[in-house]
């Protein structure tokens, strides 16, 4: 357990060289979300990717120093690098999705005077952040198995695939599904977001699974 904390606390510490930069990207999209009237969208939505983003870019970071090399050097085992690493990036989404609501509520406060869009706030963030999940269940086990630069590439290919694929089945079940169906097609909307989580749960640990395995087996 020391050996995760460790680990995580290095990535974590890794977000100082360039937290101006996070502050400065807050402050534009929060501008950008104020003037234009989307507070309740908009903002959440970019604060909470952004981050999710950050907690990718650490392969990218520890690709550059080596840090793969070094930390092997002590007896630590394979999983327990696998498992800080998601730890940091859900850790990292999940300090987005309270910035994103925080930000957001603050600015409604100062336009309207009002909490009348909390709930079209938090609604948002979550589905954003089940969104920014669903890109890392992808992108970190690509990252483990081709590296930071061709990963990113790879990632990016599968994602547009993958909700292309899921676009389409979703259209093409829509239109030939019978009239009967309507009743479960309304429950499903309606308890959407806890079937979504409990799916996004099991795909997760299945996706931290298979990183497991590649990075086993890695050279480095």
């Amino acid at each position: 357990m020391n050996v995760i904390k460790g680990l995580i606390i290095k990535d974590l510490m890794n977000i100082k060289s360039y937290k101006a930069t996070i502050i400065f990207m807050i402050l534009i999209f929060s501008a950008v979300s104020f003037f234009n009237g989307d507070i309740t969208t908009f903002l959440p939505i970019c604060i909470t990717v952004i981050f999710g983003m950050i907690g990718i870019s650490s392969f990218s970071y520890d690709n550059i120093s080596n840090a793969d090399k070094f930390i092997l050097s002590f007896p630590t085992n394979r999983k327990d690098i696998v498992k800080a690493r998601y730890i940091y990036i859900l850790l990292l989404t999940i300090i987005g999705c309270i910035l994103g609501v925080s930000c957001a509520m603050i600015l409604q406060i100062i336009k309207s005077g009002s909490f009348e869009e909390v709930g079209n706030i938090l609604s948002t963030v979550v589905g954003a952040f089940l969104g920014t999940i669903m890109v890392q269940i992808i992108q970190i086990p690509i990252m483990y198995k081709f590296g930071a630069e061709k990963g990113r590439i790879i990632q990016m290919i599968s994602v547009i695939l993958i909700f292309s694929f899921i676009s389409a089945i979703a259209i093409f079940l829509t239109k030939i599904l019978p009239y009967e169906f309507e009743d479960l097609l309304n429950i499903l909307i309606s308890y959407g977001y806890i079937i979504i989580s409990i799916v996004m749960l099991i795909i997760y640990i299945i996706s931290y699974k298979i990183s497991c395995k590649i990075y086993s087996k890695k050279e480095i």
